[in-house]
């Protein structure tokens, strides 16, 4: 108990170091900070320790360790909200704001190294998030990539002769005590074996355990996000989105357990290189493995030092292209997902590096391949059909089929196919003109802007829209979790290599690669889009040819519509919104007649004599249920006058008047 108090002493300071609401102790910077690393650590192997020893001891495990975590992200919600109260009322300048929101930065990223890998995780992904987490975190969060604290060489090398069953000058005819870089499941060690030069990767201790405290932290916060239903507009929480939070925390937690254990990586490994055996890939260089040097939790593969993918000055000092990098990294990934079907799920700066290579070419090197996931040939078609479908066709009807292949799209007879493809074809149509005139995406608009396109298209689509955020058509799959995070820190890599970089262009002409995925080769594709253009598809043929059978379909369907043997049902989106509005309408109406009538049966209860002919009346117990019974329901009415204020302020939104 006094532990647990004492942490929680840690996490919110103590009252005698503060004066004048401000601490006296300076900020430590990210290197002095690291400089204490085995006492930042103790954290987590006291952690993992307690949570090793059995059911009883992780439930104290995870007691301890939700308070450190939650008081860390309460604390930091509160500093940051308190700093843009005091910019927004002009109490501090930009430039106060600015250093300030770089102290928190720091306390932040020393806050995640605190909490250990788990959210070492967590902070790489936002590290690369340069379009949704200000510049200030981004330049604090950086250190994470590749910064994270070591642990002892002493600890290392037990973990080695423990794994491999042999003393470590055995193994090797040299090996580097002083780790070469540290990462948030484990560090590397460089050592050879001759003219070979090895790297030599060791996972942390009580990794295993750590990870089972945090995940159910995760768990809980899955639940509560699904409880809670989070919405807002656009994105993976609009609300024609359904979400199942837990199924995303259960892919995660998948990954990250395949991801601890190495044997698993170095398939991986040989796998991601046996793919890009290629000469057309000779840009990408993905290190060899060493399995006779590989545990759970003991890797070698081979030295390929390199600079990081970030690193822009050093890039072009050493005569590599930055923008070319940005396109190879893009085009990489667009490889993996359409035509491998295997991809790097963690492409953070930390994990890619560039050097020259033999041939004076730049290339890209790949380093931890612990987090990977893959796709089937449906998904893969899918996503190709997908592109084909927004980029070259603009065929509104093939994007939704492409998006029922992937599981995105629900089908079904409650989901307004038709109201789907209309709000689909305005995007085609606006994506399709802005990628023709070189224009600006919604995301680059101003917000003004932005207000008056969303006006117009609520004016236009708004039964559509309303129809949507209805049936909830759209889902999340949780397989795409880790797609969207790999596309997310791609993004962030390019534009900090290029300002002009975008993914969405280029893709275009990395479709051409793919002609030969859309129908099984690329003879087939050609010949069937030119047969659309001109009507001889194999499609078009057979509609010809079956044309006079299907004039006769239609005649007997409309015969027995005459005689009644058919019943049309129709969908009238108006009607719908007439009795969602009643409903809550009646209900207000209900509890206000309700409410009266309890009011006045108190009200004429209080008034009765307590002695008449016939004896006492308890009238005290009925008259005070009966008024709480009259406040009860009383209550309700205000409620539901909101909801239905509520519900009209929706449908104007969308250009409908009640």
């Amino acid at each position: 108990a006094l532990s647990f108090f004492r942490g929680l002493s840690a996490l919110f300071g103590s009252p005698s170091k503060v004066r004048g609401g401000r601490s006296k102790k300076k900020m430590q910077s990210y290197d002095e900070f690291m400089k204490d690393a085995k006492q930042m650590q103790a954290g987590w192997k006291r952690t993992g320790e307690i949570a090793a020893k059995g059911p009883l001891a992780r439930k104290w495990a995870i007691m301890r360790r939700s308070a450190e975590i939650w008081g860390y992200f309460a604390s930091f919600y509160l500093k940051e909200k308190r700093m843009e109260n005091k910019f927004n009322s002009g109490k501090w300048s930009e430039e106060n704001f600015s250093e300030e929101r770089s102290k928190l930065g720091a306390e932040v990223t020393q806050n995640l190294l605190k909490l250990g890998p788990t959210f070492i995780k967590v902070g790489q992904l936002f590290s690369t998030r340069i379009n949704i987490v200000p510049k200030e975190y981004i330049e604090q969060l950086k250190n994470l990539q590749d910064k994270v604290p070591p642990f002892s060489s002493d600890i290392a090398v037990q973990i080695i002769e423990e794994e491999l069953g042999k003393p470590i000058d055995e193994l090797f005819d040299t090996f580097n005590r002083t780790s070469l870089a540290a990462a948030s499941l484990g560090q590397v060690h460089v050592a050879t074996i001759g003219d070979q030069k090895l790297a030599i990767k060791v996972q942390r201790q009580y990794l295993r355990e750590l990870f089972d405290v945090d995940l159910g932290q995760l768990r809980q916060l899955a639940v509560f996000a699904d409880a809670l239903d989070l919405q807002s507009e656009g994105g993976l929480l609009d609300r024609n989105t359904q979400r199942d939070w837990v199924s995303v925390y259960e892919e995660s937690k998948r990954l990250l357990c395949e991801e601890i254990d190495y044997l698993n990586e170095l398939k991986n490994c040989d796998r991601f290189r046996k793919n890009f055996d290629d000469p057309k890939f000779r840009h990408i260089k993905v290190p060899n493995t060493y399995p006779e040097f590989t545990t759970e939790k003991v890797m070698a593969m081979e030295f390929c030092p390199g600079i990081k993918i970030t690193d822009k000055e050093k890039l072009i000092e050493a005569g590599i292209d930055p923008v070319d990098i940005a396109t190879k990294s893009a085009q990489s990934f667009l490889e993996q997902l359409c035509r491998h079907g295997f991809f790097h799920s963690d492409p953070h700066p930390g994990n890619v590096a560039c050097e020259k290579g033999p041939r004076g070419e730049d290339r890209i090197i790949f380093y931890d391949f612990g987090m990977m996931d893959s796709f089937g040939s449906n998904e893969r078609k899918g996503l190709v059909d997908f592109f084909f479908a927004i980029y070259y066709d603009a065929d509104v009807k093939a994007a939704c089929d492409a998006l029922e292949r992937l599981g995105m799209l629900r089908m079904g007879g409650d989901v307004d196919r038709i109201a789907v493809e209309r709000v689909g074809q305005d995007f085609i149509d606006r994506f399709q003109e802005t990628l023709q005139v070189d224009g600006k995406w919604d995301d680059q608009l101003d917000a003004e802007e932005r207000k008056r396109i969303t006006r117009q298209r609520r004016k236009q689509l708004g039964e559509e829209f309303l129809s949507l955020n209805a049936d909830t058509p759209f889902v999340f799959p949780p397989t795409w979790t880790f797609v969207f995070r790999a596309f997310f820190s791609l993004d962030g890599i390019g534009k900090t290599l290029d300002p002009k970089y975008d993914l969405t262009r280029i893709t275009l002409p990395y479709l051409k690669e793919l002609l030969d995925l859309k129908d099984g080769n690329a003879f087939k594709t050609t010949l069937l889009r030119l047969g659309k253009r001109v009507g001889l598809r194999p499609v078009d043929i057979n509609q010809f040819i079956t044309q006079p059978r299907q004039t006769a379909k239609i005649e007997d369907i409309a015969a027995r519509l005459e005689k009644g043997d058919f019943k049309l049902r129709v969908r009238a989106l108006e009607v719908e919104r007439m009795m969602e509005r009643n409903k809550l309408l009646q209900k207000n109406t209900f509890n206000a007649v309700l409410s009266c009538l309890f009011l006045n049966t108190g009200i004429a209860l209080a008034s009765l004599a307590k002695e008449t002919i016939f004896g006492t009346i308890p009238s005290k117990i009925p008259t005070q249920l009966a008024f709480g019974a009259a406040a009860l329901f009383g209550l309700q009415v205000p409620r539901g006058l909101r909801k239905l204020k509520k519900l009209d302020s929706y449908n104007e939104r969308y250009g409908l008047k009640a």
